[in-house]
């Protein structure tokens, strides 16, 4: 009779764990570039204005005292949402010293953008500016072009992390601040017989062993969300997904 418990025991670990991985399988972040504030793997600006990036991501960082400023194009998300890539993304390059850092995301090819802030800037870009940033990135591309867009709305986040004033479309807010409420019901529409099967095997983990399985399982995916990558000159920050997305 004990060996048949154990052997039970088990059989719910591995179904937990084969069921649960997918909604917590990371994206592939490709490392980031030598010079870091610029990171064009989209290929979707010329080399003037990644150095023009690429300095005033080093002024923001000097005037600042640690705030980082990158910028990253993608021709794919790797199947996963922006705010899940975006999110990955900043926390594997640990951006800005004290959480201080943004991460501005361009998917090329799904013509999504993200403004990613970190804990330490959240109060000063705020989600609302985010959002409006991302609505003049939008108008800048139709009227300029992608070059042209991806400059102007950079420049606008240094003008606004050290202080100065930028100008910004006047709309109402429509973006959404965070990917969690986004995330859970995209994995409830998609999944609901994975999501019916990880509620029975946690009923049966709750009836005969107290909830001590599922607890176990909860504080291992806790500790390994909180790893972070290194970045070629991060500075140690971390994001709780703040910020803004929207599509151009």
């Amino acid at each position: 009779m004990k060996l048949k418990k154990i052997c039970f025991y088990f059989l719910i670990i591995a179904i937990l764990l084969t069921t649960a991985a997918p909604l917590y399988a990371e994206p592939k972040i490709p490392p980031a570039t030598a010079r870091f504030y610029c990171n064009d793997f989209a290929d979707i600006i010329d080399k003037s204005t990644e150095d023009r990036i690429n300095e005033l991501g080093e002024e923001v960082n000097r005037s600042t005292g640690g705030g980082q400023i990158v910028f990253a194009s993608v021709s794919s998300l790797d199947g996963y949402t922006i705010e899940e890539y975006a999110n990955e993304m900043y926390n594997k390059w640990k951006i800005g010293t004290k959480d201080k850092g943004v991460l501005f995301l361009v998917d090329a090819v799904g013509r999504e953008a993200r403004i990613e802030v970190g804990y330490g800037l959240e109060g000063m870009l705020t989600d609302i500016q985010s959002y409006r940033l991302l609505e003049k990135f939008a108008e800048v591309n139709e009227e300029e072009g992608m070059e042209k867009a991806v400059a102007t709305v950079y420049t606008d986040i240094c003008r606004i992390v050290t202080g100065q004033s930028v100008e910004l479309p006047e709309r109402g807010y429509g973006g959404s601040s965070s990917k969690k409420e986004a995330d859970i019901t995209d994995i409830i529409r998609k999944n609901p017989l994975l999501i019916i099967i990880i509620a029975v095997l946690i009923l049966l983990d709750l009836i005969l062993t107290r909830g001590r399985i599922t607890g176990f399982l909860i504080r291992i995916m806790i500790l390994s969300g909180r790893r972070g990558g290194g970045g070629n000159s991060g500075g140690g920050g971390r994001s709780g997904g703040g910020g803004a997305s929207g599509r151009f």
